[in-house]
Order: C-alpha cells, then sequence, then structure tokens
C-alpha cells in the first residue's frame, strides 16, 4: 500500500517495523467499517463539528458511505498509544462506541503537535490542543483519500517547525476573489495545515467615503470580511488584515479627491499603466493629512477581524524622498523619515490593543531603521529570489526584530508558474528561518500586471509551502514518501534530464526565461553561475510528484509535471506583451519612465547581456527604436516559438492524459481547464512575440514560418507562405485566435474572480491584437 503525505510527518512508523502482541503477523490492512462513527471530545474548540465532518464527507467520497458523527466527553490522563510500537488504540470512558476518535492530551502533547494511530480496533486522532487535533485530521484525511476503504496500520507523531505557517493572498492588483472561491481556497489551505491567511488590499474593498478609489474594481465589502473571517476560525485559520498604508497607493493617488496626498500629484492623469503602478505609488508623508488617511484604513479595517494581528504593509516606498518631500528628505534623511512615519502606524495599532507586522525590505536595505522601530513589530522579511542567501534573515535576527521568513509561488507576471524558482525559493527560506528563529513562515502569492495568473497556478507552490513550513529539514528524494513505494514511484523521475534548463555560456541568453518584479533576482543564468541548484538532486521533481498524487489523485505524477514543463516553454510572455505596449505613453511618444522598468535580467538573460539591451533601450529615441530594440533583445527568446509551441503542445497533451487517469477524489476536474487554458494562452503569446518582431524587421520569417508556430492554433493557408501579404494575412488570423482564446480566459477569471479590472488585462490583449492587424 503506498502513499504520500504533504506535509512530510516528522516520524512515521508502519505495520511490520514493530511486532507487537495486538499487530504481529500478516500486513492486512484496516478496512473501514460499512457503518461506522466519528466521535470528537467535547473538550475540542470544535463547537461547529468542522473535524468530524471533514472525516464524514472524505470517506462519502471514497467508499459512498455517510458515517455517524457524536460528540464524547473522554476522560483525560488515559495511556496513549505508544509512537514506537503501534498498539491499539486504548479504552475511553465514552458513551458512545466509534471507530474513529478525536481528542485531547495536553499532559504529553505540545500545542499543535498531534499523535495519529492507525490500528485494526480503530483509529485516535489525539492533539496537544484544538489545533493539534486540526492537524492529525488533515493528516487522517489525506491518507483516507489515497487508500480508503482500507487503510494503512502505522502511528504518526508529529509537530510543526514553524508555529506560524501562513499564506499571503493578493486580492487587489486586478483580480478580486469571489467570496465562493476563498472559502475554497480556505478548505484546501487547511488541508496542508496553514495556519493564517491574509489577504492583501491597496484599493479593492469598500471603505467609507473612498468611492473614488475603488469604484469599478468590484470591492471587497465588510460583510465578505467578517463572514470569511468566521469561515477561517471553524477551519483554524488566522485571517489577518493586510492593508497598505505607505506605499502602494498609485490607485488612491490617482484620484481627485486623494492626489494631493501623493508625491507626484502633477502625474495623476497619465495615462494608467501596469508598469507605472509598480513603480510610482508612495504617500507624501510630509502632508498632514497623509497620517490621517492611513489611520482612517487601519480603524476601519481592523474592526473586521477577530485577529489582534494587523499588518500595515509599508513596503516598496521607491518615491520617498523623491517627490514633494524631497526637502525633508534632504534634511532628515530617506531612512529617518520611512522610520517615523511606519513608527507612528505600529504605536496607534498598539494603543488600540493589535500587534504590528510590516514588510521589512526597506528596512533590512537600510539597517539603521531596525533600531528605530517600536519593539512589539513584527517584521516580514520577503526574500523571492531562487538562490537566495541567508544574509537578510541574519542581519534581522541579529537586530532582535522578530520576524516571518516570506517567500513566494512566484506565478505574478505570467500565464503559467515558474515551479523551480518556487521550490528553490521556499525550500532555502524555510531552512535560513529555522537556523535564525523566525516566529514565522509566510507563503506569498502577488498579482502584477493585473494579475493575469489564474489562482488555481499557485497551488503546487501552496502544497510546497506547507512542506517548508512544516517539516524543512525533511529530506525530499527517492521513493514515496510512504508506504511500500511500489505505486507512484519516482523511480527515473527525479533524473530526467529537464529540457531548456541549462545555465547560459558566457553572454548567452539562459534557455529558461523567467520574469519578477523583484530586484534580488537576476535571472536563471546567474543564479546557475553563482552556484544554485537547479533542482539537479530531484528534489523539486519528487515534490511536484507528491502534489500530484496527494492533490490530484494523479499517481503518475504527470499533471503538475507537464505544468512544470511548460513554464519552461516562454517565448514571449504576459509582461512582454505590457512593456511592448506601455513604452507608447498613450500618444505616440516613448514612455521613458516606463522604459526605464525595463530589465532584461528577469528573463534570465546573463547580467552583461541584460545591462547591454537595457542601455540600448533606455537609448531609443521614439517609440518606434524603444520597441524595436526591445524585441531584438528579446529575439533569442522569441525566434524559439516555434520549438516552444510544439513542446507546449505535448505539455497540453500529457497533462490531459494524466488527467484523465487521476483519481476522481482528487482535485484535477477543478484546475486542470485553467492549466490547459494557461498553456494554450502561452502558445498564444509566443506567436505574437514571433508576429511583431517580424512587424518591426527584428528577425526574418515567412508566413511558412508562422505558420509551423501556429500548428494547433490555426489552420494552414491553403495560399502563398511568401512575400509581406502573406505574413501579415497570417498575422490577422493570429489576432483572431488570440481574441477567440481570451473569450475562454474570461469564463475562467470570472469562474473564480468578480468581474474587477479584467478590462485592463483586456485592453492589453487587444492593443497587441491591433498591432497585429496594423
Amino acid at each position: 500500500m503506498s502513499f504520500d503525505l504533504i506535509p512530510e510527518p516528522q516520524s512515521v512508523t508502519l505495520k511490520g517495523e514493530a511486532a507487537d502482541s495486538d499487530d504481529a503477523g500478516a500486513p492486512v490492512p484496516v478496512a473501514l467499517p460499512l457503518v461506522g462513527r466519528i466521535s470528537e471530545d467535547r473538550d475540542i474548540d470544535d463547537i461547529a463539528g468542522v473535524f468530524p465532518t471533514q472525516l464524514a464527507d472524505d470517506i462519502e467520497a471514497a467508499t459512498g458511505l455517510r458515517w455517524d458523527i457524536a460528540s464524547d466527553v473522554m476522560v483525560a490522563g488515559l495511556p496513549a498509544p505508544n509512537a514506537a510500537t503501534a498498539h491499539p488504540v486504548p479504552p475511553h470512558a465514552s458513551c458512545w462506541k466509534s471507530f474513529i476518535t478525536l481528542r485531547l492530551d495536553p499532559s504529553s502533547l505540545e500545542p499543535q503537535e498531534y499523535r495519529l494511530t492507525i490500528a485494526r480496533s480503530g483509529i485516535d486522532v489525539v492533539g496537544g490542543d484544538t489545533e493539534g487535533v486540526r492537524n492529525g485530521v488533515q493528516t487522517l484525511r489525506q491518507i483516507i483519500r489515497q487508500c480508503a476503504p482500507a487503510l494503512p496500520r502505522l502511528v504518526i507523531a508529529d509537530k510543526p517547525a514553524y508555529k506560524v505557517r501562513g499564506y499571503y493572498l493578493d486580492a487587489t492588483r486586478g483580480r478580486v476573489p469571489t467570496l465562493d472561491w476563498l472559502k475554497t481556497w480556505a478548505d484546501r489551505l487547511c488541508l496542508y495545515k496553514y495556519n493564517q491567511l491574509q489577504l492583501y488590499i491597496e484599493h479593492t474593498f469598500m471603505f467609507d467615503d473612498l468611492s473614488e478609489t475603488w469604484r469599478g474594481t468590484s470591492p471587497l465589502k465588510p460583510a465578505d470580511i467578517i463572514a470569511f473571517d468566521e469561515y477561517c476560525a471553524r477551519l483554524g485559520i488566522e485571517l489577518v488584515p493586510s492593508v497598505s498604508t505607505f506605499g502602494h497607493q498609485y490607485m488612491a493617488m490617482r484620484t481627485r479627491e486623494l492626489r494631493h496626498l501623493g508625491e507626484f500629484p502633477e502625474d495623476a492623469d497619465r495615462r494608467y499603466g501596469f508598469v507605472e503602478r509598480q513603480r510610482h505609488h508612495t504617500l507624501n508623508i510630509t502632508e498632514p493629512e497623509s497620517l490621517t488617511f492611513s489611520f482612517k484604513l487601519i480603524d476601519a479595517y481592523m474592526q473586521l477581524f477577530r485577529t489582534r494581528k494587523f499588518n500595515i504593509c509599508g513596503d516598496e516606498t521607491f518615491d520617498l524622498g523623491r517627490g514633494r518631500s524631497k526637502p525633508e528628505a534632504e534634511r532628515r534623511g530617506v531612512a529617518a523619515m520611512y522610520a517615523d512615519f511606519v513608527s507612528q502606524l505600529c504605536r496607534h495599532l498598539s494603543e488600540r490593543g493589535r500587534e504590528p507586522m510590516f514588510w521589512g525590505d526597506i528596512a533590512v536595505e537600510m539597517p539603521q531603521i531596525l533600531g528605530l522601530l517600536p519593539d512589539n513589530v513584527t517584521l516580514l522579511n520577503w526574500l523571492y529570489a531562487p538562490g537566495i542567501g541567508e544574509d537578510k534573515v541574519r542581519l534581522v535576527a541579529q537586530a532582535g526584530a522578530p520576524q516571518y521568513v516570506c517567500s513566494a509561488v512566484w506565478c505574478w507576471n505570467a500565464l503559467l508558474p515558474r515551479l523551480d524558482d518556487s521550490w528553490n525559493n521556499i525550500f532555502r527560506l524555510a531552512r535560513y528561518g529555522v537556523k535564525y528563529g523566525a516566529v514565522g513562515y509566510l507563503v506569498t502569492d502577488w498579482g502584477d500586471y493585473g494579475h493575469v495568473n489564474d489562482p488555481r497556478m499557485a497551488v503546487s507552490g501552496m502544497i510546497f509551502g506547507a512542506q517548508c513550513a512544516w517539516n524543512p529539514m525533511a529530506h525530499i528524494q527517492g521513493e514515496a514518501g510512504c508506504g511500500d513505494g511500489k505505486e507512484g514511484s519516482a523511480a527515473g523521475y527525479a533524473d530526467a534530464v529537464r529540457e531548456n534548463k541549462a545555465a547560459a555560456d558566457g553572454d548567452s541568453p539562459a534557455p529558461l526565461p523567467s520574469s519578477s518584479e523583484s530586484d534580488d533576482y537576476t535571472g536563471g543564468a546567474a543564479d546557475a553561475i553563482a552556484g544554485a541548484p537547479a533542482c539537479g538532486d530531484g528534489s523539486c521533481a519528487e515534490m511536484c510528484r507528491r502534489v500530484a498524487e496527494v492533490e490530484y489523485g494523479d499517481r503518475s505524477g504527470g499533471i503538475v509535471e507537464a505544468l512544470r514543463d511548460a513554464a519552461c516553454r516562454v517565448a514571449f510572455g504576459w509582461d512582454d506583451m505590457v512593456w511592448y505596449c506601455e513604452l507608447d505613453e498613450g500618444d505616440g511618444r516613448m514612455n521613458r519612465d516606463a522604459a526605464s522598468a525595463m530589465h532584461l535580467g528577469v528573463h534570465g538573460f546573463s547580467g552583461e547581456y541584460g545591462r547591454e539591451w537595457d542601455a540600448r533601450l533606455l537609448g531609443s529615441t521614439d517609440l518606434d527604436e524603444a520597441r524595436r530594440t526591445m524585441l531584438q533583445g528579446l529575439s533569442p527568446h522569441i525566434v524559439r516559438a516555434a520549438e516552444a509551441n510544439e513542446a507546449l503542445l505535448c505539455d497540453a497533451m500529457r497533462l490531459g492524459a494524466a488527467a484523465g487517469r487521476a483519481s476522481r477524489l482528487g482535485a484535477a476536474r477543478r484546475d486542470v481547464p485553467a492549466m490547459l487554458a494557461a498553456i494554450e494562452g502561452q502558445r498564444w503569446f509566443n506567436l505574437i512575440g514571433l508576429c511583431l518582431a517580424r512587424r518591426h524587421d527584428v528577425i526574418t520569417v515567412d508566413a511558412g514560418d508562422i505558420a509551423r508556430a501556429s500548428a494547433g492554433l490555426i489552420e494552414p493557408d491553403a495560399g502563398s507562405s511568401a512575400g509581406p501579404q502573406a505574413v501579415q494575412d497570417v498575422s490577422i488570423r493570429v489576432a483572431r485566435g488570440l481574441e477567440r482564446w481570451f473569450e475562454t480566459y474570461c469564463d475562467l477569471w470570472r469562474s473564480v474572480s468578480a468581474e474587477s479590472e479584467l478590462a485592463r488585462i483586456a485592453s492589453i490583449v487587444w492593443r497587441c491584437a491591433d498591432a497585429l492587424r496594423s
């Protein structure tokens, strides 16, 4: 019997490793009764009966039988099963005969710790506290989903490395999740033992008197937060408010009522831009109303949550001291200004009984800030580079500040998730955090450039984070995590050669393009040259296989393997489309501000190559030259469009075949349509890059070359494949196909998200389609 568990427990003793009188003999599994009952100790803080209901739901899904649920009173202090020998479940003083019992034993187990025993006489889940019981139930649920109706006999003794295991979800940069989808996501977080969730808000909440800021964004309402807070609490998840109160005020600073609070109010009427939104958004803190504005956000929002924690953000205040506050910065210094404003916000929260936290990127870049902040502030130390070192984690620890280490699922700015980047980042940072005593671990999921990334693309990264936050020292290699390893084996998979993963030689571009808004990441080539592992030890491959097994019921591992490979086939990505469009100021002039934000280094090019083309781009004299230069710099990727699209088509077929074989109990039906749409969308994007490069005379291709890259997307043209007109005809057909695909994308968007700012994504898609028709 083979199964996987995520997170991997600290200790698993399977039947056959112990030879006591009860369990000795032939390896016969435990059969679930046809008529069964689940009893829960009344001392467990689970008034709604969520935990036994979760088990009953999974048993019914696996067997078709609905078990009874009872509430019981169980005598404390009874002898617990021996974790080393797998004794049968001990008797309890109870009124109900139950096959599964959920109970507390704080005398022998720590908070959040649990022990799970599966024996012939029954199943016992015991926790040091309510959260410990919850954690044990989630492990049992994973076993039931993979093995029912016959379960392995075992004892699991387990506890987490991090007491706080959080997930951070962007709900503001273009996509606002529906309440139904948020609840579904919370269910998934619970299954993988997360106990904190933060929703990121810039402007997409219906604050009183700020309608000019949130209008047209499908904002969340107070009732939504209250309902979701209640739902999360029942699952044992702490919902923490997170609101931008300093930087990332781009939308507010463009309004007529609030623009005077910004560093550059004179730019408020410039054309909206995804690139600009990431760069210009800082409050002018020398304006007295700015502090009042931030206090108003805090005071209104914190009332809706039961938690005492509050994240004021405070990250990426790029414009501080550059605009209206420049005279003050010259007098006092930017570091002192930053520390003073953040300290005022934190003291405001402390006076109201809240526990402030903030993003630490500015403080770790200007370490003098660390000594100027209140002692009770938790620093969220976000470090997203796949090859990240430990220096900044050590810096904060040595300063004596409590910190969460914060990694990323690596989905932003793209249709497809960069799973290698995600795993390398998550795995490394979790170990650094343990080494330097971090008090929490946070996995972040951002939506830069309009949140084009479907939230279902983050599932694998979320599960990576669950593993590393719980058991970062686990040896993630080899065969199946538990069981006999005969089914679902990873043999041969971990050593498979990954196409397009080798590092670049010299100044040549790296074959694996990747995107990031983080300045500390310079691409796959730089990481490889610096000695960063590229999952060569097989750990990422093995985790992908485990995710496929546990989440999707896919023993082949093909669903996540195909998704992982597809992310390596980006010849022209979403961020490239945004760059191409937003180089236009809006009136045909070159947007130099946007050009200064475009760095080819984030696409996996070597440093020297990227710097050369960045300089050429900034040296352009007009829009047409700027676009041509950008495409020339990206041309080593763009010319691979046909090769990439052929591989993407194979990835889609592999993914579909694996999904067809996956267990009906997994989530494949829920997620695979979004995965397939993302793969097809990337094929269209690759084609766009090829057509645009031809239009600007960057590369020499004829209609036949474009047709080969579009195989399976548009029908072959029966006419001539030579000459400019033939190329233009193919480009028009590509534009039509892109627009058809986008309608499917919109349907998938609306299945999990409100309408929000979908129109902004549409504007980029349509502008590219129009460019193809020019």
